[in-house]
Formats: structure tokens, sequence, C-alpha cells
């Protein structure tokens, strides 16, 4: 008898660094593998499969949706018997089949799913998923799946409990830029300080270790694999062990990732979902993008943290750096008199200071977003907040607020927890208190999130922006206190930039005003850099508050991608049968002005805009599509062969090339 299958063993393994994961590097590149032949039936959306009687909305689906709308495309949500019953060509069905939520199969659906990937199907299979049989218990001789994962696992009779480990997660160094992992997240071996551009370029059979904020090398649990496998390697454990890679099985692929997707981000470790979720979306299956970004542009957050006296020196030199001459900037301050304890006389005592005031003056003028450094008594309350009574914590973070706000002059709409501390009743107190992004020092190397803590979601309209970090250190003070070289800071902050410009992103990087003047050349190349990113086009500044405002309106997009039929005989289509072709569907309630699409132009004739104003440009691999003012755009899409003729007439609209 098979022996039935643990709750989860590795759960009740160290909780390792789940709070903090990473992922590092630089902008997608063509993926062989990643282009479907033009013509036949072409995949629009992901497919989540679900078993029989899984409830549609538990928290775990609630992941996977919530990185799909994150990341920009389309997912459905389908039970094993809908999958088995339903007609979808092999060729238009692209799965994720997800952990923790699907580890029971019975052998007709594993068949099916084999029989989709051999015609054409595209499967993004996940840790723990179809390692169960029906009863609950390992097959005997490992996973039923493992011939389309590409490596034997879960193999527990002949591992016993052993077969899942911890292990340091390496990324291969060919694998960096199509994961798209930040600048700061991967750490060479043998060294302790991230990899940069200063260093040189990593040789294709070279380890790169996935760190953290603070934790460094970060050890992450999966199965023990056997065997050797054939495909595209992305990472992998000690050894030959295999955390993820790509595998052809017959006319389809298979990206099997051998990490608990799903667990990692509901305990605010999301980085590696989402890179994993868009390289399988965009780089293999070609599926369109709702970019995340306005006008499909990179950006930069810069977030100041003014938490006490020492301060306001400090930003006279920042001024003589030129650090104001950009922006806006998210600038969040502690307005207590006082910093480790009360009496101390150490803080910045906004309702007094009046050259503090005359900087928060300042600060709104220039268009900065002024917000909340949390509650009053910065180093004291980050040490109580986690322990001591709610309501006092609640009601010195609302001191903390009233005081800035007046200040200001303005609402608060940011904040940031002292010493990174942010239990998760702090979100929704925020969310009624008209604050709607913070920075966070969970999701590490992330974009900004709607974060998972405790198992359980956010508010959905609430944003956490994590904080992008060197490795160990985040803040200059603590790369001063590890004696990390200028010109690694340098290297990274250029890198920074450069990696949201060419992937199209934003990230947060966080200053003391005091901590700047330790590597004050290093801030101020890093301006220069970015000047000319400016001018570019290619990159802008934002504040926490403004992405988060385009984020939800980015939400309230409903859109979808429908077959457009073209009259036999129109170009491309032969005497009696019609050229691929689509319409994407777009809507809004307010405004589509500065939405974005992204089309991989190795899928896609430039698109026609049918209906509405866009302006349609060639970047990169992609046609850009950003919508102008109107509730309602259509786009005619034509695959790459083929010839698209309107079958009604267009819209006015703006086009470029």
């Amino acid at each position: 008898m098979s022996p039935a299958l643990p709750r989860s063993v590795w759960w009740r393994r160290t909780a390792v660094a789940l709070a903090l994961a990473v992922p590092a590097a630089l902008l997608a590149l063509p993926w062989p593998w990643g282009a479907t032949a033009a013509g036949g039936t072409a995949p629009t959306h992901l497919t989540l499969l679900l078993p029989d009687g899984a409830p549609p909305d538990s928290v775990q689906v609630q992941a996977w949706q919530a990185a799909a709308e994150e990341t920009g495309f389309l997912l459905d949500v389908q039970s094993a018997s809908q999958l088995m019953r339903e007609g979808r060509p092999a060729a238009a069905t692209v799965l994720v089949v997800p952990d923790g939520v699907h580890q029971r199969m019975n052998d007709a659906l594993v068949a099916h799913i084999e029989r989709l990937v051999q015609q054409g199907a595209q499967l993004m299979l996940v840790h723990d998923a179809g390692t169960a049989t029906l009863d609950g218990r390992y097959h005997p001789t490992g996973s039923r799946l493992s011939a389309l994962a590409g490596v034997r696992y879960a193999l527990y009779g002949e591992w016993g409990p052993d077969m899942l480990t911890e292990q340091v997660a390496w990324v291969d160094a060919a694998a960096v830029p199509l994961l798209q992992i930040p600048p700061g997240k991967l750490m060479r071996e043998g060294l302790d300080s991230p990899l940069t551009s200063a260093q040189a370029v990593p040789l294709a059979s070279e380890d790169l270790a996935l760190v953290s904020y603070h934790y460094g090398r970060l050890h992450y649990p999966g199965f023990k694999t056997a065997g050797t496998f054939d495909g595209q390697r992305l990472m992998h454990g000690a050894g030959n062990n295999l955390i993820a890679g790509v595998h052809r099985v017959g006319a389809g692929q298979v990206l099997f990732v051998n990490l608990p997707l799903t667990y990692l981000k509901l305990r605010t470790d999301g980085l590696l979902l989402h890179a994993f979720l868009r390289y399988f979306a965009q780089d293999l299956v070609g599926l369109p993008q709702l970019a995340p970004m306005a006008k499909g542009q990179g950006a930069l957050i810069m977030n100041w943290h003014i938490d006490s006296a020492s301060a306001v020196p400090a930003m006279e030199q920042l001024k003589g750096l030129g650090a104001f001459e950009q922006g806006p900037y998210s600038v969040h301050i502690t307005a207590g008199p006082d910093v480790d304890v009360p009496g101390d006389g150490l803080g910045m005592d906004l309702a007094r200071n009046a050259t503090m005031q005359a900087w928060v003056k300042f600060f709104v003028s220039r268009g900065d977003e002024v917000g909340s450094h949390g509650g009053w008594i910065h180093n004291e309350f980050g040490r109580l907040i986690a322990t001591q009574n709610r309501a006092q914590s609640a009601s010195m973070i609302e001191r903390n607020t009233q005081v800035v706000s007046r200040a200001s002059g303005l609402p608060v709409r940011e904040y940031s927890a002292p010493t990174g501390s942010h239990p998760a009743w702090v979100t929704p107190w925020l969310r009624e208190h008209g604050v709607l992004a913070y920075y966070f020092t969970g999701d590490i190397g992330m974009p900004p999130t709607r974060s998972f803590q405790d198992g359980q979601p956010g508010q959905r309209d609430v944003w956490a922006f994590p904080v992008l970090s060197h490795g160990r250190q985040a803040a200059f003070e603590e790369a001063g206190a590890q004696h990390v070289p200028e010109a690694d800071l340098a290297a990274w902050l250029k890198d920074v930039a450069d990696f949201c410009a060419n992937a199209r992103t934003v990230r947060l990087v966080y200053f003391h005003p005091p901590g700047v003047t330790l590597f004050p050349q290093a801030f101020a190349a890093w301006l220069r850099h970015t000047r000319g990113l400016l001018d570019s086009g290619r990159l802008h500044w934002t504040t926490m508050a403004q992405h988060a405002h385009f984020a939800n309106r980015r939400l309230q997009t409903r859109w979808h991608l429908e077959p457009r039929s073209e009259p036999a005989g129109s170009p491309g289509s032969g005497a009696d049968k019609a050229p691929p072709a689509w319409r994407l569907v777009a809507d809004h309630p307010v405004s589509l002005d500065e939405l974005t699409w992204l089309l991989p132009a190795d899928r896609y004739t430039q698109p026609q805009v049918l209906q509405g104003q866009a302006q349609v440009q060639r970047d990169g691999p992609f046609w850009r599509v950003t919508a102008g003012p109107g509730l309602h755009l259509a786009l005619g899409l034509a695959a790459v062969g083929t010839a698209l003729s309107p079958s009604t007439p267009p819209t006015p609209s703006k086009e470029s090339l």
C-alpha cells in the first residue's frame, strides 16, 4: 500500500525566509520555443485547472487571479471535468495546474493532459500538482506527470519523506533575462555581494543564488528529482536537482516549476509566481498583455524616510547633489519629537519645527507625495507594533498622519512602516483612512502588488510597494555598515534604472537623507543616468500614490479576444478559407487613456484600430498599442503571414509606426 499524502511535509520544516523572496535581472530575450506557428488556432488566455468541486473563489485561486491581473494576462478557471468535456483544440489550450490545489488526480485526467500536450497544448505544471491519486496517496513509482515535467519526482517509494528537501535556489545564468529578476537579487557562488553590471558577465554555466533583504541566500522547499532533464533548465538546486525548466513534449511544451508558488505568494513571497507566470504567458505562449504601466513605460519610485532631526541638514546636502531637480518622489515623515523612547528629543517634532514645515511646503510645491512614516516615535513604534494593543498602535499612526497632513495641507495617501514592521491588520486600517499605497519589506523584488499576508488576501485596491534591495542591504546606512564599495552601489542603482526602462516596469528604492551622504558619488551618478533615460522617454519618476491610482484604474478595464470573421477570398485567406483573425475589445467605465497592450510581433501583424483612439507602435518584440481617451477600444488582429481586411470601416483613430 502506498503511503497517504502528507498534509505537506515541507510546511512543517523550517519556515525558510518565505516572507522575503527574490528574483533578479535585465530584460526578456526571445525564446526559441516561444512562438507558435502562424495560422492554426492561437491561444488567447490562460486556464487555471481545478479539481471538480474545488471552490472557484478559494484564497489559492484568488492568488493566481490577482497575479494574472497584475501581470496583465487573461485567465479563466475551469474544472477537470469541464476540460475533459470541451472540444477546444489542443493548440488553443494553455493550462496552469497550480500547487496546493490540485494534488489529487485520476488516471483519466492525467492521460487527457498528456494527450493535449502531445497535440500542441502548453502547460505550466507547478510542484505538487497531480502527485497523488484520488484516494490521497502518492503513486508508488513517482508522479504520473513525470514524463511531462521531464524528470522523475515525488519519489516517496524511493526516498520517503526525504523526497522533499530545502535547498538554495540557483538561477541558471542564461535564464536571468528570461525571468526578469531585478538587479540586486542574485549572488555568485562563493561571494557575499550581489551581481551587478560592474562585475564580469556571468558565464553560461555559472550558478547565481537568489538572495533577499537581510536574509542573504534563500532556501526553498521542493521535490528531489531524478534523471537527466532534456530541455532548457532555468533553475536548479543542489547537484542535478531541477527546480524549473521548459520541456518539449510532442507538439506542445511544459514549464515545470518545482516550487510551491501558491504557498509562497500567500505568505508575502509572490515574486516567483509572477515571474514564472509572465514568462510562461508572454515569452513561451505569446499571449497579448495589458501592460502594468501607463503607456507601457518604465518608472522609478524614490521613497524618502525622514524620521529624525538629523535628516534636516542632510537634505541641504541632497539639494547640492541635484536630488530635487528630478522627481516627483514619495516623502514619508515620522512627525513626533522623539525617536527611540519618549522624551529623547531626537525626533522631527514637525508640529513645532518651522524649518521642517518649510521643507514640507517645498515638497508639495514640487509635486512630491508627502506621506506618513509610521507611528509618532519611529523606533519604539517599530518595536512594539507587533505586540502592543492594536488600538494603541492605530492611535499612534493616526496621530502621526494628522500632523503630517496639517503640515502639507493635503490628505495622507501613502504610508511606510518603521523598521518594516507591517502586521496584516494595518492594511485594512490604512484603507479606512484613505491610504492606498504602502512601503513593504515583504514580496521583495516585486513591482507594486496587492500583497497576501498570513495566507489571506489584502484589500483589492490597496497596493504594497516592496522595497528593492542590494543583496542583504536596502538603505545606504546598511551598506555603509557592511563596507559596500561605493562603486558597487553606483552600478546597482544604474542597473535598477535600466531594468525598469527595459522591462517596462516599476520598482521602489528607499533612502534616509543622512544615509545618502555616505555615498554621494553613487547617488549623483545615478541621477545623471536617470536624466538620460528621462530625456529619451524610456523612464519617468512616479509616486506610490500616483501609481496606485493608475493601477486601480487599470483593474477596471474589461477586455477579451474574440474571433473575427473574414469574408471568403479576402487577402491571404485563399478562395474559401478565412485567415486567422481576432478582435481585441476593451471597455472602461471612466477612461482607457494611457492603458497599453503589448502584442507579440512574431505572432500578429500590425494591429488595426477599428473603434476608439489608440497609437500603434513597434516596440522591440512587441506591437505597443496605447489607448487614448474614451470608454471603448476595438483592435483588429491577424496572424503573421496573413493580411487583415476590415469587415467594418474603422472609426477615426491615431496610428503611428
